[in-house]
């Protein structure tokens, strides 16, 4: 294969990989009784309901985002009341985040509209293929 036409195979990955994400951004905002949810702030909400106590050093790192983007995501979860923020008695500079009851109930009625868009972005690929994209996806995603 020359590297012209591997150039423009890589550029086609990354081609569809920016409209996979935009198709996901135009499909990811979820509402409840606490306010709108955005992709990026979803994903915080899910990470710390799987982990209690998570930083946002943490979050940060694991989002590769810049830490004011995060910042102000947690504020307005904050605000919101999905999640709440525990000082770290050691290091007075960092906080803990954890669910509150109201965002816990949230993100368990947001549960069945998360599974519909994560089944709507791949419904044309058989078992195989869903399988195939996980595994690039997680290649990807280590990197």
């Amino acid at each position: 294969m020359s590297e012209t036409t591997n150039d423009v195979n890589i550029r086609n990955v990354c081609r569809y990989i920016f409209m996979l994400n935009a198709k996901i951004d135009h499909l990811a905002e979820f509402k409840t009784e606490l306010g709108t949810l955005s992709r990026e702030q979803l994903y915080i909400v899910e990470m710390i309901s799987e982990e209690p106590g998570l930083t946002q050093k943490t979050i940060i790192g694991r989002l590769n985002k810049e830490q004011t983007s995060v910042s102000r995501a947690v504020q307005t979860l904050v605000d919101q009341g999905y999640i709440a923020k525990r000082r770290n008695e050691n290091d007075m500079r960092a906080s803990h985040l954890e669910m509150t009851d109201a965002g816990s109930e949230a993100l368990a009625e947001l549960e069945p509209s998360i599974c519909e868009l994560s089944e709507n972005v791949v419904e044309e690929l058989n078992d195989e293929e869903k399988r195939t994209l996980m595994d690039t996806l997680r290649k990807i995603q280590v990197q």
